[in-house]
């Protein structure tokens, strides 16, 4: 392709992305737990009979905020009634189509009905769903959660922390499992969205609790997502 002083971009984001986070990247702040391997490609984090592990990962979800059109790229593409380049923070500028998805389209979501998408296409990654990877053994877990927040950061403010994924079992069992098997579950997010907020923060946040007589093994969670880098 020859040169160009514009910029391939996308509206439509790609649904297929994973990212595993395994157990060395979690802390256990009840500092209970044992770092070991049953075998090769194997780490986990190993609780024995009744300790309660804590683990918590800060998640990099690689968060794009949205650009706005500048003249040196897109004054040509993206005039705007506001005679400025569109999307801008101008009330009402987009970009030249201003509509974004495919077929079939929602009614509420028509270009046609509702008017144009209003400034810059939301990119970045939007987190799906949550695999927890586990093995429980010997004798049920006692405890069995996962909780994801948001936390946005500004200047001389309180933190604002919400929550993705509300603490709680969410569909985690206690179970035991078949000695060398484990559990992958699936936890979904209740309205996905791309993580859009500048300075944020993703923390996840699994507690394991192994019951009397048994044994809890933590691997880790696959992060699946959309994500839209160009």
């Amino acid at each position: 392709m020859s040169q160009t002083d514009g910029r391939w971009t996308q509206d439509v984001s790609v649904p297929d992305g994973q990212f595993f986070i395994g157990a060395s990247e979690f802390f256990d702040t009840a500092s209970l737990a044992a770092r070991g391997s049953a075998g090769a490609g194997l780490f986990s984090l190993n609780l024995a009979a009744t300790q309660a592990g804590t683990f918590f990962a800060n998640l990099e979800a690689f968060i794009r905020t949205g650009v706005y059109a500048t003249t040196a790229y897109d004054q040509e593409q993206y005039g705007t009634a506001a005679s400025v380049p569109g999307p801008s923070t101008v009330a009402g500028t987009s970009g030249p189509e201003g509509i974004t998805g495919f077929p079939p389209t929602l009614a509420s979501a028509m270009a046609t009905l509702i008017g144009p998408q209003s400034g810059p296409v939301p990119k970045g990654t939007q987190i799906d769903s949550i695999d927890v990877i586990y093995g429980v053994y010997a004798a049920a877990a006692t405890v069995a959660t996962i909780g994801l927040t948001k936390t946005v950061f500004s200047n001389a403010a309180a933190p604002v922390v919400s929550n993705l994924i509300a603490l709680g079992a969410n569909g985690l069992t206690t179970t035991t499992n078949t000695a060398g098997q484990v559990k992958v579950i699936n936890v979904p997010i209740a309205s996905p969205a791309m993580i859009i907020s500048a300075d944020s923060e993703l923390v996840l946040n699994v507690n394991l609790t192994a019951g009397a007589g048994g044994t809890v093994s933590f691997y880790g969670v696959v992060i699946k997502c959309h994500f839209n880098w160009n």
